[in-house]
């Protein structure tokens, strides 16, 4: 036996009138941070051992001999003169009689030894711990109000008991301390007896609710740090890792997490993230303890396995048994990570994990953001999670732990980088680490800069942070509601923030949005375009009604010289044809998802004769997915030099593609992207060259004229370099674009973000005019106006409107007729443009 408690029932004289709604009162056999207490009852009440000033009580010890500790579960009660004046007041003397009549005496003082009465947080006794353990909230639930808390992943002793079920005692503003504190007393007389104590209060009431005494030498309330403990999985389990558990008595531990297999070394996407069918080959959790702590792996609650810490620290390299402590030693090791080509710190993206996958990132980033679970509506900043693997966004400097031995670094730093994905060894030695990247395709030294018009939650300088490591120039923050949660209010200045170095632009505008007509991403705003919503959930408040149109919104964005871009598109759907066929948008935007649904929609838009450039976003809402994921390439003017509104000014004038990964060129008789090919009015023949590289493999290259596929390049293992030379006959007005997407297995044309969105690219067209006859189609025409029809019949007869008298809007008059009036003038423009195609 290592630890034994001692018997008070006899000793008890008082009952114990501490009242703690969130704590279990101690009675009976009790366990304190592991340590067997047993605590004084009778009748079903808990009691005490109560000491008042100047009383004293003898405690026989019937133990088995050489004791090694003591230890006590004790408080002060009552005190003349509570408070910080009682620092090191000797409240009691407890002395330790020895077989040889020799005796101890050790004074109990406040703040050292036990509690100091009446105060609370940052006063805890310096050589005492309350009695329960650090702990951990619910991993899945809470209430609302520990949110925040649950963030934090720990709850400290004696300051937050966070009980299935319970209240929280935190929102409420209840200070919660402990029922006792634990203090421990080392025999430095080993080789005597103790047989008794002697416990004498001084000048504060002194309760004493259990005894503890230990035959190890080990101090039992300081367990060593922190080390990693991996398990391997049942033989045959073929669960999540969810269901499995590592336990400790004698310490803390932190959420076991599951260990994926390890992507091959040859895998084109290992620095983005984990593969969807990766099986779990182990878990693992970050254990402290004593020597004589037992570690359990439980499957939903029932003990697989179990051993000493001391035992599994002596056997960590051999001896049999799936629960091992992996972590020979560790260093401090500052990393810094380099262009290859400069040699200079360069901002990225990075992880670092044990040859196992144990995850050690850099001091102040997660190891597994949002403790391994997704989340929406909040950004914790500075770490992006993909799979089930998190990176950490640094500037090029970063240090922290890392374990000695193989140590697995991936780097990666947006599409135009080639991934890093290497082992470096750490010696026992090491202190610092240089780490080099490679840019694979310059797309700057020809005017073509990146962008992503589409992400929410982050902060300004965490956007333009994180932009840099995408390789990211502009990125749009967009400010938006969705019912009562108003989102990065603070972040608008109506104009841009700039990086140092001026590389990077962010600037924060809105995403307004109604559920059935739709979304509009209102870019370069001076001021603020209210209401950011409108008609209700979910993008409004409950009850809301239409107080305004999607065009509306546009013009006034328009006013003050902004750029109008109709998100995720094509869905929501209910008023972007009427825009669209008004002039009033300046791009659409795809995310990477529903490409087909995407080209059914575009192509459409296109055949009817709108010019209408493409561009990528990324609608990043929470640490899943990066910025730029899906972004905007634009060329900038020839007389441009970078910045946000130029990058504006070529977003509209149709000098753009959208990525998800590979870089495209298209070239239609020496004109580009943006540009009108001029035939005679019978039509001819276009020379086209299109290109694509990326640094993932890619499997089709297409060329598309009028939306049709008139040539193709493919590669069914994937190739990072597609070409397409090809002479299209263009008889009638049309367009002409290229798109990169699908044609492979899953594995080669499916990212590894929470959305899997694919690896596709699209550009905006090369416009081929022939002579003055128009470019429409009459199917196509058409069909934008039944969207059109569709979306006034919603307006008209399904929304709720404030009567005239109940509610003067901002633009005065009949507000019924203010709403459909876009819908009118589109279906007069599509009706005009239908005459002409007939004639």
């Amino acid at each position: 036996m290592d630890y034994q408690p001692i018997d008070l029932n006899s000793h008890a004289n008082a009952d114990d009138e501490v009242e703690l709604p969130y704590a279990e009162a101690w009675r009976g056999k009790v366990l304190a941070r592991g340590l067997p207490f047993l605590a004084p009852e009778s009748g079903g009440r808990a009691r005490v051992l109560r000491l008042e000033p100047g009383e004293t009580r003898t405690v026989a010890l019937d133990t088995a001999a050489d004791v090694r500790t003591i230890t006590f579960a004790h408080r002060t009660g009552g005190h003349a003169d509570p408070g910080f004046t009682a620092l090191n007041r000797v409240t009691a003397v407890y002395r330790f009689g020895f077989s040889d009549g020799e005796s101890l005496r050790v004074p109990i003082r406040d703040g050292f030894e036990i509690d100091i009465p009446s105060l609370g947080w940052g006063m805890q006794p310096s050589l005492a711990v309350p009695d329960e353990s650090d702990s951990l909230p619910d991993r899945d639930m809470g209430a609302f109000a520990d949110a925040g808390g649950r963030q934090t992943e720990v709850v400290g002793a004696g300051r937050w008991s966070d009980r299935p079920g319970g209240p929280s005692f935190r929102a409420q503003g209840v200070e919660t301390r402990p029922r006792y504190f634990l203090w421990s007393w080392t025999n430095p007389r080993p080789e005597h007896d103790v047989v008794h104590i002697e416990l004498e209060s001084s000048e504060a009431v002194v309760e004493v609710g259990g005894i503890c005494v230990g035959f190890l030498d080990e101090h039992p309330l300081l367990p060593e740090p922190a080390r990693v403990v991996t398990a391997e999985v049942p033989p045959g389990y073929t669960g999540d890792g969810s269901d499995l558990e590592i336990t400790v008595d004698r310490g803390t531990v932190t959420y076991t997490t599951p260990l994926l297999r390890q992507p091959d070394a040859d895998d084109p996407f290992s620095a983005w993230g984990d593969a969807q069918d990766v099986k779990v080959a182990a878990v693992y959790a970050r254990v402290s303890s004593t020597g004589s702590g037992t570690l359990r792996l439980e499957a939903n609650g029932e003990t697989v396995e179990q051993a000493r810490w001391a035992e599994l620290v002596e056997r960590r390299s051999h001896g049999s048994g799936s629960l091992r402590v992996n972590e020979v030693g560790r260093n401090w090791v500052r990393t810094k990570i380099v262009d290859d080509a400069t040699g200079q710190p360069i901002a990225c993206r990075v992880n670092f994990t044990s040859a196992d996958g144990v995850p050690y990132q850099p001091h102040g980033h997660h190891h597994h953001v949002n403790g391994d679970r997704p989340s929406w509506n909040f950004d914790v900043g500075a770490d992006v999670r993909l799979g089930r693997t998190t990176y950490a966004y640094v500037d090029g400097r970063c240090e922290g732990w890392l374990p000695r031995g193989q140590v697995r670094v991936r780097v990666a730093k947006g599409f135009e980088y080639e991934p890093v994905d290497q082992l470096v060894h750490v010696g026992d030695e090491t202190r610092e680490l240089t780490l080099r990247i490679k840019r694979a395709y310059d797309l700057g030294k020809d005017g073509w800069y990146s962008g992503d018009t589409h992400v929410h939650f982050v902060s300004s300088f965490g956007g333009l942070k994180e932009a840099a490591a995408e390789g990211v120039s502009v990125v749009h923050l967009l400010q938006s509601q969705w019912g009562n949660l108003f989102t990065n209010i603070e972040d608008f200045l109506g104009r841009p923030v700039v990086s140092d170095d001026g590389q990077t632009v962010l600037y924060t505008s809105q995403e307004n949005r109604q559920h059935f007509l739709g979304h509009l991403s209102l870019l370069g705003l001076t001021e603020p375009v209210m209401p950011w919503s409108t008609d209700g959930p979910e993008e409004a408040e409950m009850g809301g009604g239409l107080d305004t149109t999607l065009s509306d919104w546009a013009d006034r964005c328009r006013s003050q010289g902004g750029t109008v871009v109709v998100p995720h598109f094509p869905l929501p759907l209910g008023e972007q044809a009427a825009m669209i066929a008004t002039d009033r948008v300046d791009a659409v935007e795809s995310l990477g998802l529903w490409p087909d649904l995407m080209y059914l929609h575009y192509y459409r838009y296109l055949n009817a004769g709108y010019r209408l450039p493409i561009n990528g976003g990324t609608d990043k809402m929470s640490n899943d997915v990066p910025i730029g994921m899906s972004r905007t390439y634009v060329r900038l003017g020839e007389h441009d030099d970078f910045g946000y509104d130029a990058w504006c000014r070529a977003l509209r004038a149709g000098r753009s593609y959208m990525s998800s990964g590979p870089l495209l060129s298209l070239f239609a008789d020496g004109r580009s992207l943006g540009d009108t090919v001029h035939l005679p009015e019978n039509g001819g023949t276009v020379a086209v060259v299109a290109t694509a590289r990326s640094i993932f493999p890619m499997c089709r290259l297409e060329l598309v004229h009028n939306g049709r596929v008139v040539a193709s390049s493919e590669n069914e293992a994937g190739a990072h370099e597609l070409t397409i030379h090809e002479n299209v006959r263009c008889d009638r007005p049309g367009w002409l674009a290229v798109r990169v997407g699908g044609g492979g297995p899953e594995s080669l044309t499916l990212h590894r973000d929470v959305w899997r969105r694919s690896i596709m690219a699209h550009t905006s067209p090369v416009y081929i005019a022939c002579g003055e006859r128009p470019a429409t189609d009459r199917r196509a025409l058409e069909d934008v106006l039944a969207l059109i029809e569709r979306g006034r019949s919603y307006v008209e007869h399904r929304v709720a409107a404030a009567a005239a008298d109940a509610a003067l809007h901002h633009h005065g008059g009949d507000h019924r007729a203010f709403l459909v009036k876009p819908f009118d003038q589109a279906r007069a423009a599509v009706q005009a443009r239908l005459l002409l195609a007939e004639s």
